[in-house]
């Protein structure tokens, strides 16, 4: 490692051997370190007899006290990952490597935020309206004042009136703050019971304090989006849900986000019962004197430590919504920041209020091809609680960090309906009811999100096999096409449970048809079609089925000449 002097100290991961004697006996009893409520939701994802494992476990407390006594100042402690972060000299690192049960030390990554990030920039004031006045628009109940527009554009407002406002789920808010938690938005999130804490202070108040690390603008802003209620003014998705909040990013630093922030937050929130994690932070513009430096090769889904925590959240029955970045365009790669690489992470891009794509908003495809962003939501201009301690107007902002909290919004709306759904089952829903579920692109993934429709699939849902493509019509399937890779031809097989009117087509990764192989109708049956790409470039393609006018599903194929 370049330290550049013995008694400097750095931010390193040390991996522990183990978890104890007592792995067993802890397995058994999840009540000693889970919520109750935590309990319950994983049920939704694990068998009965396995509702947790040994990352769950809690950190051998011999280790701890062993690193504590040699000096060591501990930061933030990792049962998922079985290590600890911690600021050690070069002369400690070297005496802790020696220990059994060390198994390796390796460096905490540090991020920074560029100036031109589009976030960074101020927008003027506006002043609260009478809340106590009449609906403008009788086209719904609710008075949404300046944020309709927001709203309508995901289709939220109707699932509202139909009564599902994202109540009976909890989404934890990850940010580097929140500086105006008194704003007559958050009265109703204060109302049903706020658990914060500040993994960058080590506290439990998550607002500005003097002396310590960090400003909460951008928190207050991107919590608004989700979780905000003030009639007349503001009302977003899931106004009726409860929330937790975590502070993990230190905007006073040249390298205010560290991953380990963001692990312990995501572990803190599963050990609550967090539903969602709501997430605006990208991580890929490192600090210039890191040791190691992620960069785009890097967005595999498997390669990032946060990323891996991100998709293990998941896989304990966590949505993750995480904003795909404000990289912009670049024409041979992706621009993502992790984990929104992950393969479980529903990762947000950005639309203006003409439903294209924001310039700044960041493109996939992942390293290994799979379609980034996932969805898209309004990132343009959006209505927000204006911040500052004491502030009771409003003002607007615009970049995914903005998209992001409203998608996860809509996400505790489905939840709403059937909270039995598991993560990759509303993912599923929102990326097959979206704007361009037929044709999804590198630019806006399968599109901008369409809440109500993911609503009405989802209240008559009860299981959807593990893909998270496949057809949420029951008899319906569409078949990954064999082989893949392929060159030139591969074959694409599909089931209808009805005769149908049928239509298949293939598009290219910025969602422009190239072939329509089916349209026709057809007997309800088993049937296979001939796919040659030929006259094609070698690239990722992607095949849709339609039947009746119903989107069954898309499937990615990789064409190798």
């Amino acid at each position: 490692m370049n330290v550049r002097s013995n008694d400097e100290k750095m931010l390193v991961w040390i991996d522990l051997s183990d978890k104890g004697t007592n792995v067993n006996y802890m397995l058994s009893h999840p009540e000693l370190y889970l919520t109750q409520k935590a309990i319950d939701r994983r049920k939704k994802v694990k068998p009965a007899n396995a509702l947790v494992d040994v990352t769950d476990l809690p950190l051998n407390n011999v280790y701890i006290s062993a690193l504590k006594n040699s000096g060591i100042e501990i930061k933030n402690k990792s049962k998922w990952f079985n290590r600890v972060s911690c600021y050690a000299t070069k002369v400690q690192i070297e005496q802790i490597i020696n220990n059994d049960y060390v198994k390796r030390v390796d460096v905490v990554m540090k991020f920074k935020k560029s100036a031109d990030d589009i976030e960074l920039k101020k927008s003027g004031s506006i002043v609260e309206e009478d809340n106590n006045a009449g609906n403008d628009n009788t086209d719904y109940v609710l008075n949404y004042g300046s944020s309709l527009s927001q709203m309508e554009l995901i289709n939220a407002p109707t699932a509202h009136d139909s009564g599902y406002k994202g109540q009976g789920v909890l989404i934890a808010s990850f940010d580097a703050g929140f500086d105006n938690l008194e704003h007559p938005s958050f009265d109703s999130i204060r109302a049903r019971g706020l658990r914060t804490y500040d993994f960058v202070n080590h506290d439990t108040n998550v607002a500005d304090e003097f002396g310590q690390m960090g400003e909460g603008s951008h928190g207050t802003a991107t919590l608004s989006l989700v979780g905000g209620y003030r009639p007349g003014n503001l009302i977003s998705p899931a106004f009726r849900s409860r929330y937790i909040l975590a502070k993990t990013e230190n905007t006073d630093s040249e390298t205010p986000l560290e991953e380990d922030n963001w692990i312990a937050a995501a572990e803190w929130a599963d050990s609550l019962g967090a539903d969602i994690i709501t997430s605006s932070l990208g991580y890929i513009g490192m600090d210039e004197g890191s040791v190691r430096s992620y960069d785009w090769t890097w967005m595999n889904g498997d390669s990032c430590i946060i990323t891996i925590g991100a998709d293990l959240a998941v896989n304990k029955g966590i949505i993750v919504c995480n904003s795909a970045g404000n990289e912009g365009f670049h024409s041979t790669h992706n621009t993502l920041g992790a984990p929104s690489d992950g393969d479980s992470v529903i990762c947000v891009g950005s639309v203006n209020s003409n439903k294209q794509r924001s310039s700044f908003s960041s493109v996939g495809l992942s390293v290994d091809g799979r379609i980034k962003p996932d969805v898209c939501a309004l990132g343009n201009g959006n209505v927000v609680a204006q911040s500052g301690a004491g502030s009771t107007g409003y003002s607007s902002g615009s970049g995914t960090s903005f998209s992001c909290p409203m998608t996860a919004g809509a996400c505790a709306i489905i939840l709403s309906a059937n909270y039995n759904l598991t993560p990759m089952q509303v993912r599923q829903l929102l990326t097959q009811t979206a704007d361009s579920s037929f044709a999804p692109s590198r630019r806006r993934g399968w599109g901008l999100i369409n809440t109500w429709e993911a609503v009405k699939l989802a209240k008559n849902l009860t299981s959807i096999n593990g893909n998270s493509h496949a057809s949420i019509i029951k008899g319906y399937e569409l078949s990954q096409n064999i082989p893949n890779p392929f060159n030139p031809s591969t074959v694409i097989s599909y089931s209808l449970k009805a005769n149908s009117n049928v239509s298949i087509k293939i598009y290219n990764i910025l969602g422009s048809e190239v072939s329509t192989l089916v349209n026709e109708r057809q007997n309800a049956g088993s049937y296979s079609v001939d796919f040659n790409g030929s006259n094609l470039s070698s690239g990722v393609y992607f095949y849709s089925l339609i039947a009746d006018g119903n989107f069954i599903g898309t499937k990615r194929m990789l064409l190798l000449k």
